[in-house]
């Protein structure tokens, strides 16, 4: 597995903060034996707690501290809201190499396996804009030479009470700002001093400041340092830094530098909901593109008022981005943010439908598939095209779920409902539970304004599966109750059949014996519709229940008719479950000869695909098979060790230790 390294590389122009920096290699020098380290570095916005976290954490890396590598989440909040805690534990145990299939659903269960995985390896985990301790705790590794550093505005006083280390950032002083603007700018800074002490004052000592000044002198090699600082004198004041109007006028005159083009596309980057942002994506905002989008964008870059971090992805500052979000209403009007606002909505929403679309197939029930999509160019092609539309939704899910809340509290509610359709395959997929419900509660709203019924049903029945898997079955049931009325009144056969799968899905969990019905209605419902996909799956859903009951009769029954609908639908991945389920049935009923063909043929089936976590479940169920022949009972238990270790799964100790008494067993 590849070690992780999540944290972005810091600024190249970072100077100054050396007795921070002599601090931080203090603080992991004085670790105590057998006890994490744990420090919050907080300050004012802009005071560059997130430039110097990441320049100690390049430190770290290549003094090699940290040889599990280095893990990354970022709470800023979007539109005052910040992502989930559990969500960001299932980012981290998937850069650990934990899989879907084994992630635990709770935020309990999420912070155990991570601290397990840090047991024994030592890690670094970054977490950004933090404001409540209950964000930090479920992040503390049990490794001792392992280490949270965490950037935070406010002071986190629990944190501190119980030992975590406070590296506060102060703003630069007089002498270490005035040194930040002559390293940044040369000669013509050090030939001015009182002009450069001005500037810093008037900056507040936020480097943010500093370094849109010192951008702005480096434009204009001709502008003296005492000029930029008369130009900032007369300038408005718009922001409120520590109390006092400070540093709007230096984003202002700096601003006021720039060509037609990049002024617009400033001020239009103040509107986009998310946190950062790809080309393609400001292309649609701005309205512009080729070769005047990337003048644009690099003259932006040159100005510091635009960042752009190692993966080319863009980004404004906070206190930046307000400034340009107040231009914004001011120059562009009202109608001109909506439409910018509309049109980033529009091209995001058809990328990830067509995601969805690359991801779980065209055979996956949606409602109006084609309404977004229809007319346009796919994004994902090819063979490689699942990946890639996993890897998208993966980079932009944070953004996706930002500009969902700001579609719907903008009254763009079908863009609601849509995104939050298309969303639901990233979230069955990587399991991000938390972002699930909050994504299809917003949808389900949004359809319920826009008048959508289908809609409606459809996101809430199919989130039942993630308040189930959070263990909250009341809200699962709540919602289904709420979506079979809805289904039932329209005329969509298909919709209905999927929320009776759905209940029965859910009945497996609160009421088996009645599961049974639904299955079997959802079956019949498909099955007007000619729907083979929904019929098979949901057949191989019904004989799993029956399976669980323990009528093992109707079980293989309706397995072995499963079997052949999912074999003419094509799905490697279910066909290898049906023969799992429908192998262990003939284990129970004594055929064991005939069990054994079939989990050999659903594991050859299942590693083929690439489907590790079924691989398992169908090895697992081969074990009593084959537990006359030590051989081959030897190969089982150590493919299992193996795959649970590819997993990140507990579980691979489970199956090790098995092995390891096999083998005394038989060599005695």
């Amino acid at each position: 597995m590849v070690v992780p390294q999540e944290v972005p590389l810091g600024p190249r122009d970072f100077v100054n903060r050396e007795a921070d920096i002599a601090r931080m290699d203090q603080f992991w020098a004085s670790r105590s034996s057998g006890v994490p380290q744990l420090g919050v570095c907080t300050g004012l916005p802009g005071v560059g707690k997130t430039a110097f976290i990441r320049r100690c954490v390049q430190r770290f890396r290549d003094g090699g501290v940290f040889s599990g590598g280095d893990l990354h989440v970022e709470f800023a909040s979007v539109d005052g809201i910040a992502p989930s805690v559990a969500d960001a534990l299932a980012s981290c145990l998937l850069a650990l190499g934990v899989a879907k299939d084994v992630m635990p659903s709770t935020v309990a269960g999420r912070a155990n396996h991570l601290r397990s995985i840090t047991a024994e390896k030592p890690v670094l985990i970054v977490l950004e804009d933090v404001t409540d301790a209950a964000q930090v705790l479920p992040f503390v590794p049990n490794g001792a030479d392992s280490a949270v550093l965490v950037t935070s505005s406010a002071q986190l006083s629990d944190l501190l009470a119980d030992g975590a280390e406070a590296i506060r950032l102060e703003p630069l002083d007089d002498v270490s700002g005035a040194h930040l603007v002559v390293t940044l700018v040369g000669a013509r800074a050090a030939a001015e001093p009182e002009a450069v002490g001005r500037l810093v004052q008037l900056c507040s000592g936020l480097p943010v400041a500093l370094k849109v000044a010192a951008s702005r002198l480096l434009a204009r090699p001709s502008l003296r340092v005492g000029d930029l600082v008369a130009q900032i004198e007369s300038g408005r004041s718009g922001f409120a830094v520590g109390g006092k109007d400070k540093v709007s006028a230096v984003f202002a005159v700096a601003y006021d530098a720039l060509d037609s083009v990049s002024a617009r596309v400033y001020r239009l980057l103040g509107l986009f909901a998310g946190r950062d942002l790809a080309l393609d994506t400001v292309a649609r905002l701005v309205e512009v593109g080729g070769e005047a989008l990337s003048s644009a964008v690099e003259t932006l870059i040159e100005s510091g008022l635009l960042n752009e971090d190692s993966g080319n992805r863009l980004s404004l500052h906070a206190m930046v981005r307000r400034h340009a979000r107040q231009l914004a209403f001011t120059k562009d009007g009202a109608d001109g943010c909506e439409a910018a606002v509309r049109r980033v909505v529009t091209h995001l929403v058809a990328t990830a439908a067509f995601a969805d679309l690359a991801l779980l197939g065209p055979r996956r029930y949606r409602v109006d598939p084609d309404t977004v999509t229809g007319g346009r160019k796919p994004p994902f092609l090819g063979d490689t095209a699942k990946g890639e539309a996993l890897a998208w939704l993966d980079r932009e899910r944070a953004n996706l779920l930002a500009v969902q809340r700001a579609a719907a509290e903008s009254g763009m509610h079908d863009e609601s409902w849509r995104l939050a359709e298309a969303l639901s395959a990233l979230y069955v997929t990587r399991r991000y539970l938390v972002d699930w419900t909050e994504s299809s509660d917003l949808g389900a709203v949004s359809a319920r304004i826009a008048g959508n019924v289908r809609a409606e049903a459809r996101l809430r029945s199919f989130v039942s599966r993630a308040w189930t898997d959070l263990g909250d079955l009341d809200r699962a049931g709540e919602e289904l109750d709420r979506a079979l009325p809805l289904a039932e009144g329209t005329s969509d056969t298909r919709l209905l059949a999927s929320v009776w799968e759905m209940l029965g899905r859910f009945r497996d969990h609160t009421d088996p014996g009645s599961a049974v019905e639904a299955y079997q209605r959802a079956i019949a419902l498909f099955a007007q519709e000619s729907d083979t996909r929904g019929v098979a799956f949901t057949s191989f859903f019904l004989g799993s229940s029956h399976h669980s009951a323990g009528r093992l009769d109707q079980a293989e029954s309706i397995l072995r008719n499963a079997l052949e609908q999912v074999r003419e639908v094509g799905d490697a991945r279910m066909l290898g479950r049906c023969l799992t389920e429908l192998g262990t049935v003939l284990r129970a009923r004594g055929r064991t000869e005939e069990a054994h063909q079939v989990l050999d043929e659903a594991i050859a089936i299942l590693h083929r695909d690439d489907q590790p976590y079924y691989e398992a479940t169908a090895r697992e169920s081969l074990l009593p098979v084959v537990e006359a022949d030590d051989d081959r009972t030897r190969s089982c238990l150590q493919a299992l060790t193996d795959i649970h270790q590819r997993l990140g799964s507990g579980r691979a100790d489970e199956f090790r230790e098995l092995l390891r008494r096999l083998q005394n067993s038989t060599s005695e």
